[in-house]
């Protein structure tokens, strides 16, 4: 990945930098020598992973506190690095929003769709246009799996990463007469807290999670290369069948799996704070 380095620059952009991928994005980029702004809400997590990296890898990190839902944020984002030579950016920063569309509180969808949908959109317009006087620029944008067929019970979810995957794979044609390079990661199951906090048993579905740190290395060796990138064999195996099966089939099928994991989970919780009470 060291050709990365070379091609775009010294400073990388993260949001959602604190965990998971992000995270993983911001450990890889640092190994390679980049300078970092890292985007996320949390102040002292920020702190803590900018003083490791900047002792680890020898490089300068700016930690920015800033929740992207607030109103200007990503404004606000750009003007504080305005100074820097930005050539990577990743908007990372994304959540779900796991139930039944009708029963979910809407301010809560709401807020998932402007940071889901809105945020990036934002973030790759604003940099984009700044990146336009660059000799080489690189932009990854985050979809999901879901992005590639409808998802009972993640709905709202899906489609905001389905609008991801579009946008990218567009911008992708737009912007390379730019010297913008634009590939969109869309990861399958990965091992992070946006996962391991959903009240859904992932055992009774038929995948296999991912390192957080191989979906990321996945995205960054896609960059200048794909449009487009499902992270692992089996994930890619998933959105490629949709191409030979009616579109209602996958949706009904991962419906009925998902209702079952839901409800296993559920069971398996019922069970656990029974038992607690009775100890």
């Amino acid at each position: 990945m060291s050709r990365l380095l070379d091609k775009y620059g010294s400073w990388a952009v993260i949001t959602g930098a604190n965990s998971g991928i992000g995270q993983e994005f911001a450990k890889l980029l640092a190994k390679e020598g980049f300078n970092l702004v890292l985007v996320a809400r949390r102040q002292p997590l920020l702190d803590e992973l900018a003083n490791t990296l900047k002792a680890e890898a020898n490089i300068e990190v700016r930690p920015v506190a800033l929740d992207l839902l607030e109103p200007y944020a990503v404004q606000t984002l750009a003007k504080g690095v305005a100074d820097l030579d930005v050539g990577l950016v990743i908007p990372c920063a994304g959540v779900d929003e796991m139930g039944r569309f009708v029963e979910k509180d809407y301010a809560s969808i709401d807020k998932m769709l402007d940071l889901n949908v809105k945020s990036p959109t934002e973030l790759t317009h604003v940099f984009a246009k700044k990146m336009e006087g660059r000799k080489h620029s690189g932009i990854i944008l985050v979809s999901s799996l879901f992005a590639y067929q409808g998802i009972p019970n993640f709905a709202a979810y899906a489609a905001s990463k389905s609008y991801i995957l579009i946008l990218g794979e567009s911008l992708n044609v737009e912007l390379k007469s730019k010297g913008i390079d634009l590939t969109v990661l869309s990861p399958g199951l990965t091992d992070t807290p946006f996962s391991q906090n959903m009240a859904i048993d992932f055992s009774q579905l038929p995948m296999i999670a991912q390192k957080p740190a191989d979906v990321a290395r996945c995205g960054l060796n896609s960059l200048g290369k794909r449009s487009s990138n499902v992270s692992g064999l089996l994930n890619k195996f998933y959105a490629w069948e949709n191409r030979l099966l009616p579109r209602w089939a996958p949706v009904k099928l991962f419906g009925f799996l998902i209702d079952r994991a839901i409800a296993v989970y559920g069971r398996r919780a019922a069970k656990s704070g029974a038992a607690a009470k009775a100890n």
